[in-house]
C-alpha cells in the first residue's frame, strides 16, 4: 500500500507507470479490433472507462457501437449496431494507493485517476492506428469523475 503523503504528480506518475506497463498488450489488442469491418448499419462508437461506484477500482472501459437497429447478441463476435466489449480489462497491476488519496477533497486522486487513464486509452489507440478508424469514436470516463471532458478518437469526430 502506497501510504498517503505523495505529491499530485507523484502521484500521478506512479500511477501512469502502472498503465503503461499495460500499453503494448493493449495497443496489440486495439490493432486486432481495427481489423474488424465496421458495417455501415454503424454510425458512431464511443468508450467508455468504468472506476467503479467510488472510483477505486482499478479502471475499465467498454466500446460501444451505435447504429440503426440496435441489437444485443454476446455470442456473436462481429460488430454491429448495439455491440459493446469490454476492451481494457482490469487485470494489470495498479498500485493499492491509501483511501486518503481517493477521499481527500483537496488531493483528488479519483478525479487524476480519471483524467491519467482516458489520456493514456487515447494515446493507446492513437499508436494502435485508430485515428484512422471509420467512424467517429470519442472516450469519456462514467459517472462523470475527471473533467467530464471527452477525447476524440477518431478523424471522424
Amino acid at each position: 500500500m502506497v501510504p498517503f503523503g505523495l505529491s499530485t504528480e507523484q502521484f500521478s506518475k506512479r500511477f501512469l507507470s502502472s498503465l503503461e506497463k499495460a500499453s503494448p498488450k493493449f495497443i496489440e489488442e486495439m490493432k486486432s479490433l481495427f481489423l474488424l469491418p465496421v458495417p455501415d448499419a454503424v454510425c458512431e462508437a464511443e468508450v467508455q472507462i468504468f472506476l467503479g461506484d467510488d472510483g477505486m477500482e482499478t479502471p475499465s472501459a467498454w466500446l460501444y457501437f451505435r447504429g440503426k437497429n440496435n441489437k444485443v447478441d454476446s455470442s456473436d463476435p462481429t460488430i454491429f449496431p448495439g455491440k459493446s466489449s469490454e476492451i481494457l480489462e482490469g487485470t494489470y497491476d495498479v498500485p493499492s494507493f491509501d483511501e486518503e488519496y481517493y477521499f481527500n477533497e483537496d488531493f483528488g486522486g479519483v478525479n487524476l485517476i480519471a483524467d491519467i487513464t482516458k489520456r493514456w486509452l487515447a494515446e493507446c489507440w492513437w499508436k494502435a492506428g485508430g485515428w484512422e478508424y471509420p467512424i467517429p469514436v470519442k472516450v469519456w470516463v462514467h459517472d462523470d469523475f475527471g473533467d467530464g471532458l471527452p477525447i476524440v478518437l477518431t478523424k471522424f469526430c
